[in-house]
Formats: structure tokens, C-alpha cells, sequence
């Protein structure tokens, strides 16, 4: 991998994100029952999903465009887009199709979220 490619940050994050999915789940299964656990996991793995996504397009973004300004931003904005499409989507099937419950699929959601919020936190 180029040594230009600072995947550490973002790897991490994801690790946070899969031990913090790991006790929200546990915790929803202790307190609600195993189809509230399962509705919040796939909530969890709707950002960890995004997460991955946005790991994809900066290795892209630095092997392709390496330092092509006008390029990184037509990546960026494609990465930004592709990102919605999914949650919307994996949204969707997650209410329409399976048929979750809303509350624990957003608690998995936003709790793993909340690790990207606070998962960046002196990285500038």
C-alpha cells in the first residue's frame, strides 16, 4: 500500500465501532430480547458499512488521484453520495423488507455513530 495512505485512523475507528456494536448488542440482548439485538446489529452495521465505504474511496482517492486536486474532489463528492445511497437503502430494507423494530435498529445506529463522532478527536 502507498505510504502516502493513512489508513490508521480510520482503521482504528473501525475497531472501535466493532467492539461498541459488540455491547450495544449485548446490551440490547440482555435488556429486550434477541429481535431487538438483532434489529440493533443491523442498525450497528449500517455505519460500520459507511465507515468501510469511506475507507474504500481514501485508498482510491490516493492510488488514483494521488494529488489532482480536481479529481480528489470529484471522489470526495462520489463518496459522499454513495454513502447516502447506502444508508437510505440499507434503511429501507431494514424497515420495509425485514421489518425491524425502529428504536433498537436507530439505538445500533447511533451508538456506533457516536464513535465517529468522538472517534476523531485530535486527528487534525
Amino acid at each position: 500500500m502507498d505510504s502516502r495512505i493513512r489508513v490508521q485512523p480510520i482503521n482504528q475507528l473501525l475497531k472501535k465501532q466493532v467492539v461498541l456494536l459488540a455491547i450495544t448488542v449485548l446490551t440490547l440482548l440482555w435488556w429486550q430480547g434477541s429481535n431487538e439485538a438483532i434489529a440493533g446489529l443491523y442498525g450497528g452495521c449500517i455505519a460500520i458499512v459507511n465507515t468501510l465505504l469511506q475507507r474504500w474511496h481514501l485508498i482510491g482517492a490516493a492510488t488514483q488521484a494521488k494529488s489532482d486536486a480536481g479529481m480528489n474532489l470529484r471522489k470526495a463528492y462520489r463518496c459522499i453520495i454513495e454513502r447516502w445511497i447506502v444508508t437510505i437503502v440499507m434503511f429501507v430494507v431494514g424497515f420495509a423488507v425485514l421489518r425491524f423494530l425502529p428504536l433498537p435498529l436507530m439505538t445500533g445506529f447511533i451508538v456506533i455513530q457516536f464513535a465517529l463522532l468522538f472517534g476523531y478527536k485530535n486527528r487534525a
